[in-house]
């Protein structure tokens, strides 16, 4: 039999509540439904600050790797002979200190003695036709005034006497450029230095030119490094060098910088002269050690946000967030080394970043805070 009665709910199975009753659980359900739609209305303004941590923009700073290079001399030159020849003789070796005008070494000389000998002789045959000429022009002179010779042969005497005469100013030319080209067949020594490199030997033939041998001045001593690219922008301009095998230390200052960079390594040479010489030798391995830079400004590396150079932080202000660029110029282990006009001191976010929006009101922890 199908029953047509309301069902209502029980407060006791098995039990139907009275009309009483029954108004008092629907009240309930009310005020129920009433509370889930208040807590949904709920956004995200209504919900409590964000708490952060943060943490002060500082003035740090930063550490420049060491560097390892070779003592050189300030001047150092590749020496060659001013004329061709095949070397005689090597008066020098490597290592050797020598004084200014020191022979180093000769070429054979029998060559450039013949070309002199060959000039002389030319000269001296052309110095003969203008003696000649010179003859011929004065006999002819003598005789137009007479009115004995033209003025035709006349002409043609003073026409020869000319080229004569350039003919023998270009002998004499020859003669002394094969006399200096004897001369440069011996190898001096344009400065005091050492000897730090031999290129050719006893016999070989050179032509004018060709580096024989090296030679180092005497004087200040250098240190040659090789300096990425990356570094060589913040280079400092002092370093302390230690030479391999030794316990103190030499102030170095920079030098000078090559003007490109070496096409295989791509890096740059980069030379620091040495304050004191003293027992330091020409080729032996120093060590630059660079003090730490002081460089603008620096916040924890979980404070920055981006990628490269251009990144952001968090700034904390009256109790909000403001996203502020910043230029990024290095990272180091911790901490990222920024370029910004916020001042030292100013609180930057430095946990949980990504969740943050520009503007959105935050509360610093207690204790959790710079």
């Amino acid at each position: 039999m199908n029953d047509s009665r309301p069902i209502y709910p029980r407060a006791v199975r098995g039990v139907i509540p009275s009309a009483p009753w029954r108004r008092v659980l629907l009240a309930l359900l009310a005020i129920g439904v009433s509370g889930c739609q208040d807590r949904a209305a709920q956004t995200g303004s209504d919900l409590p600050p964000l708490i952060v941590r943060t943490a002060p923009i500082q003035a740090g700073t930063l550490a420049q790797p060491d560097l390892t290079g070779t003592v050189v001399a300030q001047i150092q030159s590749a020496l060659g002979f001013q004329v061709s020849g095949r070397i005689a003789a090597r008066l020098v070796d490597r290592g050797q200190a020598v004084s200014a005008g020191t022979v180093l070494a000769r070429l054979d000389p029998d060559e450039l003695t013949a070309r002199v000998n060959a000039s002389e002789a030319q000269w001296q045959q052309i110095s003969a036709q203008v003696r000649f000429a010179q003859q011929n022009y004065d006999r002819l002179k003598s005789l137009l005034a007479r009115k004995l010779a033209s003025q035709q042969d006349f002409d043609q005497a003073s026409s020869m006497l000319k080229a004569a005469q350039a003919g023998e100013h270009a002998a004499r030319a020859q003669l002394d450029q094969a006399r200096l080209s004897l001369g440069y067949a011996t190898l001096k020594a344009p400065f005091d230095g050492v000897v730090t490199a031999i290129r050719a030997d006893r016999g070989d033939m050179v032509s004018s030119g060709q580096p024989v041998l090296t030679l180092a001045a005497s004087g200040p001593r250098q240190v040659l490094v090789d300096v990425p690219a990356q570094r060589l922008d913040a280079l400092p301009k002092t370093a302390e060098a230690l030479p391999y095998g030794r316990t103190d230390t030499l102030t170095a200052t920079y030098f000078s910088t090559e003007g490109a960079a070496d096409p295989k390594t791509r890096t740059w040479a980069v030379r620091y002269q040495l304050a004191d010489q003293a027992n330091v030798r020409l080729g032996q391995t120093v060590t630059l050690h660079f003090p730490a830079q002081s460089v603008r400004k620096t916040v924890p590396i979980a404070a920055i946000q981006g990628e490269g150079q251009q990144g952001v932080v968090f700034v904390v202000r009256d109790g909000k967030v403001h996203r502020t660029p910043v230029t990024v110029i290095q990272l180091e282990a911790d901490r990222a080394v920024i370029d910004t006009p916020l001042p030292v001191g100013t609180p930057v976010v430095a946990v949980g970043i990504n969740r943050l929006h520009d503007g959105e009101a935050v509360r610093v922890q207690p204790g959790l805070g710079a």
